[in-house]
């Protein structure tokens, strides 16, 4: 008898999210909470006895989204609002837009009107994050969020359901962060493409199935590998848009040691503090991640702290995955170029998303940087 295949789960989440999410409806009766990444406090859904399912927009052909919102709309949303019109995204009871920038902003005022019939949220994230007031309006902010999701689901969160979801995550993003550290030893069996599976899937599943998966993987397997013909690889963007590109990275020997994609490491870098008052815990986990494009902070200090988390990581190049028509995240890049150029460390800039360049393309570019930075390697 053949054992199972432990990635398979993981696997079958992120090809049927909305499928799965379904049958978990179907199965406990309870209300489905769609979110668009990142900064979402998936806990206080999670408390509130809901299932938070993350949206992107990876590999969704758009036709009907551009008669409501500008073709030159990032994938990201645009994709978003594509599944809804044409039905995709029915099993969802509530939908939750955090505010990132212009473009989540008007896209939660056409997502009321596309979908009036939806519990629509508009997560009001503060902008200036540095600002004195910011953690107090944070604060309030998450405090309505919670008292709205009590009300959706009818189940009051409380202190205490809240700090029991809080325990949970952090201890799911623990063990992410334990495969991540796997891929730093054993690129082989554990794998960019797979960890980033993992963690694609923790976004989608009930939190304590995935737990549960993930133990049955090759934890077991110690077997030391090789690195030397590893390009140590820093990544900086969204979301892995479009996927193929976590396995163009693996077979072309880049090792991915850090990144602040929203569906990646940046989720799981940081838990909720326990101990403390729960939304107080929230807050500082907010707080305490990398800065997203969108929120605002000094250039400066920005380019520095980039750069120290760079030299932090041991990388040796960096890639910036800008997505096509998000000119938050590309506003940056400059700036973080030449602050890498100054510290020595190499850079690639690729314009990603459905409608960005082909997966043939991406390749190319990709093989010439590991040649242009492989001689450089010691």
């Amino acid at each position: 008898m053949t054992m199972q295949d432990p990635w398979k789960p993981f696997r079958e989440t992120l090809k049927e999210p909305l499928e799965k999410a379904r049958a978990w409806k179907n199965r406990t009766g309870g209300k489905v909470v769609g979110h668009l990444v990142p900064d979402v406090p998936e806990e206080i859904i999670h408390a509130a006895g809901a299932l938070p399912v993350a949206l992107e927009g990876t590999g969704v052909q758009v036709t009907r989204a551009q008669a409501h919102i500008p073709g030159y709309t990032c994938n990201n949303a645009m994709a978003a609002l594509e599944l809804g019109l044409r039905g995709d995204l029915e099993v969802l009871d509530a939908m939750v837009i955090p505010y990132l920038c212009d473009t989540t902003r008007n896209l939660f005022h056409i997502w009321d009107l596309c979908f009036p019939d939806m519990n629509n949220e508009f997560l009001r994230l503060p902008k200036r994050i540095g600002f004195p007031g910011a953690e107090a309006y944070l604060r309030s902010e998450f405090t309505r969020f919670m008292e709205a999701m009590g009300n959706l689901t009818g189940s009051k969160v409380g202190e205490s359901k809240l700090i029991e979801s809080l325990k949970l995550y952090n201890a799911s993003r623990t063990r992410l962060r334990d495969a991540y550290a796997r891929h730093g030893r054993q690129p082989s069996v554990w794998s960019a493409e797979r960890v980033q599976m993992l963690i694609g899937a923790s976004l989608r599943a009930p939190r304590e199935d995935h737990l549960g998966w993930m133990e049955d993987l090759p934890w077991d397997n110690n077997a030391s590998e090789s690195l030397e013909s590893r390009v140590p690889l820093y990544v900086r963007g969204k979301v892995w848009d479009p996927p193929e590109i976590l396995g163009l990275l693996d077979s072309l020997g880049f090792q991915v040691v850090k990144d602040e994609i929203a569906t990646g490491f940046r989720g799981i870098a940081h838990d909720a503090p326990l101990g403390i008052d729960p939304i107080n815990a929230l807050v500082q986990r907010h707080l305490a991640a990398a800065t997203y494009p969108g929120y605002h902070i000094k250039p400066s200090e920005l380019v520095e702290r980039f750069v120290d988390r760079v030299r932090e990581s041991n990388a040796r190049s960096v890639l910036f995955l800008n997505p096509k028509f998000c000119e938050a995240a590309a506003f940056d890049v400059p700036d973080f170029q030449e602050g890498l150029k100054k510290a020595g460390i190499p850079s690639l800039v690729l314009e990603t998303s459905a409608r960005g360049a082909p997966v043939e393309q991406i390749r190319v570019r990709l093989e010439a940087f590991r040649e242009m930075i492989a001689g450089d390697l010691p």
